[in-house]
Order: structure tokens, then C-alpha cells, then sequence
């Protein structure tokens, strides 16, 4: 980052990368606080810088881009054989959002056909990955207020739930199981069994183990009221995902713009009103609930139909827009094409791109110490926002 430093009437441009201009307040009892890009976590790299009125917060600004790797330009004139990998890896975590993202995409540009089992497989690794990631983001939640029986089980049914995709792909990422035409790893009955014998099983336990929080006063306590996004300043920063859902905006693509198995099976939108961090964990067990009984459904009545067919080449001069519900919130990947069918310009957009605002605005008149809480309650990506 560049910013303009005056000096003897001269404006002369300093190129040293990191150096930013933050906002600064000034005043008796007003300091700032610093945070990161390293951090005591393991955990990505981020900046956070606090203007506090003794404990209480009255500005956070967020300076992220330590993980820029330069994907979008990488993925220009593609796609090639390294472009599903850049997907993959586009935000660790949201492997197969992003993938899928960018193989409907790519199919719609070639006229693809893709049979309603690709599609139903396709809907059971997403709502597996969310599965995964909203019981970690459960557990982790407990333990930043100190309660460790439910984050202890959650870490591990975590796994449980990631090791399911890990049996239908190798990968417990989801890698290498999308691709735009198809999938390339088939289901077959025995594989059904095996999921929904241990599906059933991973969903009692995480049942179990979100009751021991719901049922603790003092974790309640440090949830409710904590880190508020009202409705109306959600809707007009423009919150995606559980943030919004939890601020009670009925959003979700699955349900507003449905692709693939969601035009014929619908997950209903899961959402609470008190936008607080309580409101953004009890979301994510909603959608727990109904991950689970949307992946019985497609296991139990897997379409019959294998026949996908694939276009050769991508229409040129064309635009696509692509979008998926990551168990984050909205995933938006933009195609434009030149003449010669190969991509002239690529765009992804994560959740976290749109909510990073969202956890600065929460911090507002909050303690300082509240900090930890509310930033796991939105768990964003760094590196899907710096790609």
C-alpha cells in the first residue's frame, strides 16, 4: 500500500508494503490497540486496529491482504489444468462452495448437461462441509468463553463429520471430488448405508453436545447481547451468509437463486432475530439440524440417471455469473470470456468479503475483551478475501 507523506512542501510517495494510514481518534482516555497480523491462534494473518475509550471499543478498522496469492490473475486465460486447483484453494475450508462455484460456471459456458445424481452428490459433499464447519465454529465458540466439554466434542465430531467426505473422495476437503461436467467419485448403495449409519451417529453426538451449551447460564450469558447486528444495518451493509441470517434477513442461495439439486429439494431458510453472537450460534445449529436431514433425503432416494454430457468449448464473449451458498454465506464467481472462448477476466467473491465490515460494526461499544467472541461468532477468511 502506498499513502502520501508530506515533507518540505513535497509530496513524496512512500512504498514500504504495510504501511497504512488508519484512522486515528484522539482525546483523554482514548488509546489504540493493535492487533495482529500475528496472532496467539493458529490462525491467518490480519490486522485489527482498536480506537477504545478505556475498555470499550469505539472504532475497529480491519487491514487485511497477507494472504494474497494473486489467484484471479493466475486464472486469466484459462481454464487450464491448474485452474480447479486455484478454485480448491481459493479459501482452504471452502473447498467444494468453490468449486462448485466455478464447475456451474464453466458449464453453463459450454452448454453442459449434468444428471440430477451428479447434481444430488454434488448438494450432499456442500451440505457435508457446512456440517463440518458450523460444528468446529459451535465448538470453538465454547471455548472462547471457557466451556470445554462442548468444544472438546466438537473438535472431534468435527472430524467425524469431515471424515465422511474423506470416505466418498479421499480428500476430508471435499478436493478433488468437483469438477465442471460431473464429480469423480460415484455413490453406491453400500456407501449410502455406511454415510447415513454415521451420519446418524455424528448428529447425536454434536446434538448432545450443543444441549450442554444451550443449557449453561454463563455461557448464555456471555452470548446474549454480545457483538448486536440489528437487521436494518445488516441489510444495508449488505451481510451474507449465517451473519445475516442471524440479524433475521431471510437470505440464502439455496433458497433465492437454486441450482443444481436445490431447484428440486430446498433446505428452508434458517434464521433468528436478535443478531447477537448467541443469535449466530443458534443459527448454525438450525442449519445443522437441516443439513442432516437434507443429505438423508438425497441418500435415501439417489437419482438413478449417471448420463452428464459436455460441451468442448466455452462460448465466447459471454458473462456467467455463478452462485452458490457456502456454509459461510454467498459465494459469487464472475466469468467474462473473450472471442477465443478462454477467460478475459475472473472474479470471486467470498462471504467473508462482504462481512468483514459487519464484525467491525459489532465491535462498536463493545469491551475490547468481547473481541475474540465476536470475531469466531463471524469466523471469516482471510485468504478468501485476499485470494
Amino acid at each position: 500500500m502506498r499513502f502520501i507523506e508530506k515533507n518540505k512542501n513535497k509530496n513524496t510517495l512512500i512504498n514500504e508494503i504495510g504501511i497504512t494510514d488508519f484512522y486515528s481518534v484522539t482525546g483523554e482516555e482514548i488509546h489504540e490497540v493493535a492487533v495482529g497480523p500475528v496472532h496467539a491462534g493458529i490462525i491467518e494473518p490480519g490486522h485489527f486496529r482498536f480506537q477504545c475509550n478505556g475498555e470499550n471499543v469505539l472504532h475497529l478498522e480491519i487491514s487485511l491482504g497477507y494472504q494474497h496469492r494473486g489467484i484471479e490473475n493466475n486464472i486469466k486465460k484459462g481454464p487450464n489444468k491448474k485452474t480447479l486447483f486455484y478454485m480448491e484453494s481459493a479459501a482452504g475450508d471452502t473447498s467444494i462452495g468453490h468449486s462448485l462455484a466455478y464447475s456451474q460456471g464453466v458449464e453453463a459456458l459450454r452448454g453442459d448437461a449434468v444428471s440430477l445424481r451428479t447434481e444430488s452428490i454434488r448438494g450432499v459433499m456442500l451440505e457435508l462441509e457446512r456440517l463440518a464447519n458450523h460444528t468446529g465454529d459451535l465448538g470453538a465458540l465454547a471455548n472462547d468463553v471457557g466451556y470445554l466439554p462442548t468444544a472438546s466434542y466438537c473438535g472431534r465430531i468435527r472430524g467425524d463429520f469431515l471424515n465422511l467426505s474423506a470416505l466418498i473422495c479421499g480428500n476430508r476437503f471435499g478436493r478433488g471430488m468437483v469438477f465442471p461436467g460431473g464429480v469423480n467419485f460415484e455413490l453406491d448403495d453400500s456407501y449410502c448405508k455406511k454415510i447415513l449409519i454415521n451420519i446418524d451417529k455424528a448428529y447425536k453426538d454434536v446434538e448432545n453436545a450443543v444441549e450442554l451449551l444451550w443449557n449453561t447460564p454463563s455461557v448464555v450469558d456471555r452470548f446474549e447481547n454480545t457483538g448486536v447486528l440489528d437487521s436494518n444495518t445488516g441489510y444495508d451493509l449488505g451481510i451474507v451468509g449465517v451473519a445475516a441470517r442471524a440479524s433475521n434477513i431471510d437470505q440464502d442461495v439455496r433458497y433465492d437463486f437454486p441450482s443444481g439439486i436445490y431447484r428440486m429439494s430446498q433446505i428452508p431458510i434458517s434464521t433468528y432475530y436478535t443478531g447477537d453472537v448467541l443469535s449466530r450460534a443458534f443459527v448454525r445449529w438450525l442449519e445443522i439440524k437441516r443439513s442432516v436431514d437434507f443429505i438423508k433425503e438425497q441418500l435415501s432416494w439417489l437419482p438413478q440417471t449417471t448420463y452428464n454430457t459436455q460441451g468442448e468449448k466455452l462460448k465466447p464473449e459471454h458473462l456467467v455469473v455463478s452462485l452458490v451458498e457456502g456454509w459461510r454465506g454467498e459465494i459469487c464467481h464472475t466469468i467474462i470470456t473473450d472471442n477465443k472462448g478462454n477467460f478475459a477476466d475472473y472474479k470471486i467473491v467470498d462471504p467473508s468479503f462482504h462481512n468483514w465490515i459487519g464484525l467491525a460494526m459489532v465491535m462498536r461499544g463493545e469491551q475490547i475483551s468481547n473481541f475474540p467472541l465476536c470475531n469466531k461468532s463471524f469466523n471469516l477468511s482471510y485468504c478468501g478475501q485476499d485470494l
